[in-house]
């Protein structure tokens, strides 16, 4: 009898496990997009007016499931409104338009800042550590936590074909950080990494020494600063500017055309 109950109670936390989220996805979608929600992605998602149909149907479903998963936090006295929820949920699901909403089922929570904020920060020199404060835009954590100015991502909504876009880039580290390891490579099955790796660093190690001759005049000198940021600059660049990107670098648009299954230069193509 106890043998019997505790595979009953085997049985049912796998169903609660793997069941519980998809019907509750299904349970989301049943429900009609609020016509407000999409007035927000028209006004303060511009890259939305340019997706074709379909793609604009997929990221409206995606925002849905990301509001009713991913709780958004307002931080220093910021309400958050519905306009903030889903601006900041459109950026972010245009990383995964035409991927399944799965690759964001390691997002716990997003933090919010009215403005850029001040974080105190550890640092050494191996012998003695000390305290610095630095001032930031974003961040993207491990644990499935994201942090944003507000400031900042209202900047992005402005300019839809600038090199930055604080919610691009952090949500790309989230894509990153899916990957098992944080090293500046999404989850990849194995023949699509060994191309990755091979492409990525030969290119970082070119644009390095380009960008110390300075040679360079394209791509955020950020995306220098570590292979992480080099993916989440990129990613920026790959959605906000892609046919800069593509003229300049076309073995990296292929490989992020690949792995985003998108071709944002050629209208938001859907790729196989």
């Amino acid at each position: 009898m106890i043998l019997m109950l505790l595979v009953i109670g085997i049985l049912a936390l796998g169903v609660y496990l793997f069941a519980w989220p998809q019907w509750r996805r299904r349970l989301a979608l049943r429900q009609s997009f609020p016509e407000q929600w999409r007035t927000v992605l028209e006004d303060l998602v511009p890259l939305y007016r340019r997706l074709p149909p379909p793609l604009q149907r997929q990221l409206e479903h995606h925002v849905q499931l990301f509001l009713t998963e991913k709780p958004i936090y307002g931080c220093d006295g910021l309400e958050v409104t519905d306009r903030i929820r889903v601006t900041i949920a459109g950026h972010a699901c245009l990383l995964i338009v035409a991927r399944p909403f799965s690759d964001f089922d390691n997002i716990r929570s997003v933090l919010v800042y009215p403005g850029a904020y001040w974080v105190r920060e550890a640092v050494s020199d191996g012998m003695l550590e000390a305290q610095e404060q630095e001032i930031r835009a974003g961040e993207s954590w491990d644990e499935g936590k994201v942090v944003l100015s507000w400031d900042d991502c209202m900047a992005a909504a402005r300019d839809p074909d600038g090199p930055h876009n604080v919610v691009l880039h952090e949500f790309a580290h989230q894509l990153d950080h899916a990957g098992g390891v944080t090293n500046g490579a999404p989850r990849l099955d194995s023949t699509s990494a060994r191309r990755w790796q091979a492409v990525m660093s030969e290119a970082y190690e070119r644009l390095m020494r380009d960008f110390d001759e300075d040679e360079i005049s394209w791509l955020d000198p950020y995306g220098m600063s570590h292979p992480v940021e080099f993916f989440a600059v990129l990613s920026e660049a790959f959605f906000q500017q892609p046919r800069t990107l593509r003229r300049h670098e076309p073995d990296i648009y292929d490989i992020l055309t690949r792995f985003y299954r998108i071709s944002p230069a050629e209208g938001f193509r859907p790729v196989d």
